[in-house]
């Protein structure tokens, strides 16, 4: 079998999907020859600089944010995909079809390569119907999540291997899917420490005896940024704290409603929007913050996922304060306050901004976690174990 792959990622660029990078450089560090066929978005400045000794095909792609623009958006998916991917099959090849969710509709590009022997391996980054219910309040008697269901089945079916972020997802792949256990691999989203390494920072990032608060991540509707600004405004306006400061980094497809509320809140003095930026940037002000949030509110979805943010944290020794959700608590354990509500929220940040003492000793604990078991590294070899079709 040689080892050439083909990653394939349907909801996300490449540039800023530390995940698939990480799993890109493990293959090509062990000897793949690795391709990627990733979405291109317009607010995407640096994807031509992502390269890391890998081919990259870009394609167009809208962000929806109804069930009918769903529809749309997956479907160009769909339509760039199929000629993509033959011409990967013919200029690159590959043995390996490594699918990324979401959509749970990759296997429809990838079957007419089964019949030449191709494997294909369903990564399930997100569990797509209760992502629908999350972001678009659906309920499971929908037409839109029984399809999803349906989809994620013969994800299911047709992968050689399955790859899951966490014991919760292998879970979901075992019970739903009824998919045998020697089948499923769990990688879990860790940190690569060669990347993230704590420093100084920027001190000319916040005053003297201010306390600056970070986030990092997608601005999707599932992602509470909405929340954190209602955090912010507690803090700010209701309790008139002012030496308080949060720095936002990402983007995604309510970016500029996120804007808009925070101006209408009065808040833009003292929260900052910074867009996508470059891996420096992001690294510089995330090593200034004092505390960093996760602000991902309960629900389905959230509930069970591994957010890469919060391992990234714990990874610059940063106190993580976090909505109370099942993977959140097993990854960060005691790294980590839990809220139950925006007021519990607002009440764990305070504390963490008048405690230095306590701010520290749960940043060493984050650190020592990731340091000691949930760093990339750790990962790497259930990865190459996937994709050990030779066994």
């Amino acid at each position: 079998m040689k080892k050439t792959a083909l990653i394939f990622i349907e909801d996300g660029s490449f540039t800023f999907d530390n995940r698939c990078k990480h799993q890109a450089q493990t293959l090509i560090n062990n000897g793949w020859k690795v391709t990627v066929i990733s979405p291109k978005y317009s607010n995407d400045p640096f994807y031509k600089k992502t390269k890391q000794g890998v081919n990259c095909y870009y394609y167009p792609k809208i962000n929806a944010n109804s069930a009918f623009g769903h529809v749309i958006e997956h479907s160009i998916t769909l339509f760039f995909g199929c000629i993509l991917t033959f011409w990967v099959f013919i200029i690159h090849g590959f043995s390996v079809f490594h699918a990324c969710n979401p959509m749970d509709i990759l296997w429809f590009i990838a079957m007419p390569y089964k019949l030449f022997g191709k494997k294909f391996i369903f990564d399930q980054h997100d569990l797509c119907p209760e992502l629908y219910l999350s972001r678009l309040e659906g309920n499971e008697e929908n037409f839109f999540y029984k399809s999803l269901i349906l989809f994620e089945k013969i994800s299911y079916v047709v992968a050689d291997r399955v790859i899951v972020t966490n014991e919760s997802y292998k879970k979901n792949v075992l019970n739903r899917g009824g998919v045998n256990k020697e089948k499923i691999y769990v990688v879990r989203n860790g940190p690569n420490l060669e990347k993230f390494v704590c420093n100084r920072g920027d001190p000319t990032l916040k005053g003297k005896d201010e306390i600056l608060v970070g986030y990092i991540g997608n601005m999707n509707k599932q992602d509470g940024v909405d929340y954190l600004l209602d955090i912010a405004y507690e803090i700010i306006k209701k309790r008139n704290i002012n030496q308080i400061r949060f720095i936002l980094i990402g983007g995604g497809s309510v970016q500029q409603q996120l804007l808009a509320q925070s101006m209408k809140m009065d808040l833009d003095s003292h929260v900052k929007f910074t867009g996508r930026i470059s891996n420096e940037e992001m690294l510089n002000i995330l090593n200034s913050c004092d505390i960093c949030v996760q602000p991902d509110p309960l629900n389905p979805l959230n509930d069970l996922s591994t957010m890469n943010k919060v391992m990234e944290y714990m990874a610059l020794e940063k106190p993580v304060v976090s909505f109370d959700l099942t993977e959140t608590k097993v990854s960060c354990g005691n790294a980590a306050l839990y809220a139950k509500d925006i007021i519990q929220f607002s009440d764990h940040i305070c504390l963490l901004a008048e405690n230095s003492k306590l701010r520290k000793s749960m940043g060493v604990l984050g650190k020592k976690r990731i340091e000691n078991k949930l760093a990339w590294k750790y990962s790497e070899q259930f990865l190459l174990k996937a994709y050990d079709f030779n066994n």
